[in-house]
């Protein structure tokens, strides 16, 4: 019988999904966030497309049921690090490959450090690849001592905080409610967001040049899937990011907001399966 299920595993230091037949396809997902991110997309792609696909969705460190760290080991090419060991470990080599928020630095960071990996085809969604993206005026405190921390560990480090979060950033709420939102509210998810998002913003040039100029030298196939209600990447940036990467095709979806692979699960699942042509 061939499987339509997803189920969780852990190896080394990361928790995942797994599950399905076929090419892996790799899902990582943003913050706040983890493996449920792709859950319901995955889902659907193994319901209506039974024995076409695989799925390994894992938790990134400190997120979910990964293991928490308290070293540079949450950034980019600390978890990229992290996902190469765990295909070692499952002797994948060979994959596509899908990203949202954060995930997308960290597959980019992937794709540049282990070029070895065959990867045919890469999809992102509401990401930041850029070195001079505009941060509102609140989150330019993140490389200030104290008051940073302050900042950032009351907007995503708390409870309140991401129910805030959730509220202003998920405009599709039929779809992707509260009560679904909340799984990603964990401790250590919490201060993993926090941390992360205070990291990226302290030093956005710095942390991103490395991204920006591998995604100009690009030229992996690659699906960009935005919200057009997205207040923290607009659409400006997703047609950005199609200019920047020479082999792209962008798709914007009306009324959604940032957590597109949640909001749009469905949708998803078809664009990405017709990208992958099935």
């Amino acid at each position: 019988m061939i499987s339509t299920s997803l189920l969780r595993k852990k190896t080394g230091r990361i928790s995942y999904l797994e599950g399905g037949e076929g090419v892996p396809v790799l899902c990582l997902h943003g913050f706040p966030g983890s493996s449920h991110s792709w859950k319901a997309m995955a889902l659907a792609m193994l319901e209506k497309y039974p024995g076409k696909f695989s799925f390994l969705i894992p938790d990134l460190l400190g997120f979910g049921e990964s293991e928490t760290v308290d070293d540079d080991s949450i950034y980019m090419e600390g978890q990229a690090s992290a996902i190469a060991d765990l295909l070692s470990r499952l002797n994948i080599s060979d994959l596509y490959l899908a990203a949202h928020d954060f995930g997308g630095p960290v597959a980019l960071t992937l794709l540049r450090l282990h070029p070895s990996l065959k990867v045919r085809k890469l999809m992102i969604s509401a990401t930041n690849l850029f070195t001079d993206t505009p941060i509102p005026l609140p989150l330019r405190s993140a490389g200030i001592p104290v008051l940073g921390d302050m900042i950032f560990g009351s907007m995503a480090g708390t409870s309140f905080g991401f129910r805030m979060m959730y509220q202003f950033a998920a405009h599709n709420k039929e779809n992707l409610s509260w009560q679904d939102f909340k799984c990603h509210v964990t401790p250590h998810g919490k201060a993993s967001t926090a941390r992360i998002f205070q990291h990226s913003l302290a030093d956005l040039a710095g942390n991103y040049r490395p991204i920006q100029e591998f995604a100009i030298q690009l030229t992996l196939p690659t699906l960009i899937l935005w919200g057009d209600r997205d207040p923290f990447f607009p659409a400006a940036v997703a047609k950005r990011s199609e200019a920047t990467i020479s082999n792209s095709t962008l798709k914007i979806y009306p009324g959604t907001g940032h957590f597109v692979p949640e909001e749009r699960a469905a949708e998803v699942a078809s664009d990405l399966a017709e990208f992958i042509n099935v």
